[in-house]
């Protein structure tokens, strides 16, 4: 099975944490040499919006632009000659789903804000329609975690999405892996041909053989999703960010001479 969808983080996977290193270059040639011999598509799951991994790509000389983008953990867009544009059937649904979400849950929100957004180190931020929160270490993010857990324990309707010290609130049907599986219906394109790569967190939703059999991490990952990605058959790379994303393609889909 050839891979026909290629699904990646970008932060910590395939962006280093060394801004002048070059953006993977491996990872692109893989995706240059492939694509000579087969259509694949390039998404590009984030927790930034569309404006801030533009910038970021443009920044680090991308040699091109993905297909797909998945904006703020659960918006999907479209890149047609350089700029997005919003699949709006999904968004509008996406909208008008956690405009109510948070409006019913107003209070709650205003509770997380007034117990743990009033700690030193918490801070409150304003975020994809509703409030988010920035720990400052490893003890408060720890601690915000308990807490906020404990907060929404009653309300499964909520998720809690996580990024190293960034947390967001989300309606739990809404993340990286329910909108990979949109996109795969719109292209007509199986679990079986999809290749999905993370790092993080917030990556956990989508790095399911459920929505890719070919999974991978870097070495960088977070324990936790070095576990999921071993648990699910996944390759576990040896090497850091989109080096390691690059071991885990050529691992998978090596390129024939």
């Amino acid at each position: 099975m050839k891979a026909r969808l290629v699904c990646t983080d970008f932060d910590g996977t395939l962006a280093g944490e060394n801004p002048e290193e070059p953006l993977a270059p491996e990872f692109f040639r893989w995706l240059s040499q492939s694509r000579k011999k087969a259509e694949i598509a390039w998404v590009i799951a984030t927790g930034r919006s569309w404006e801030s991994l533009r910038e970021a790509l443009v920044f680090h000389q991308a040699p091109t632009m993905p297909d797909w983008i998945i904006t703020v953990e659960r918006e999907i867009h479209q890149i047609k000659e350089g700029e997005a544009q919003s699949l709006e059937a999904w968004n509008k649904c996406c909208t008008e789903t956690h405009q109510a979400l948070f409006g019913r849950h107003g209070a709650l929100l205003e509770r997380i804000e007034r117990e743990i957004g009033s700690t030193d180190e918490v801070t409150v931020i304003p975020d994809a329609g509703a409030i988010g929160l920035v720990a400052g270490s490893q003890k408060s993010i720890d601690r915000t975690h308990a807490l906020v857990s404990e907060i929404i324990r009653e309300h499964p309707e909520i998720s809690t999405v996580r990024n190293g010290p960034y947390f967001r609130f989300a309606h739990v049907d809404y993340h990286k892996g329910s909108c990979l599986a949109e996109i795969q219906k719109l292209l007509d394109l199986a679990p079986s041909s999809t290749f999905i790569a993370g790092d993080n967190l917030n990556d956990l939703p989508m790095l399911q053989r459920k929505f890719g059999h070919y999974l991978a991490c870097p070495s960088n990952s977070v324990p936790e999703v070095l576990t999921q990605v071993r648990n699910e058959g996944g390759y576990l790379a040896q090497q850091e960010a989109g080096a390691g994303i690059a071991e885990a393609l050529f691992h998978w889909f090596p390129l024939s001479a």
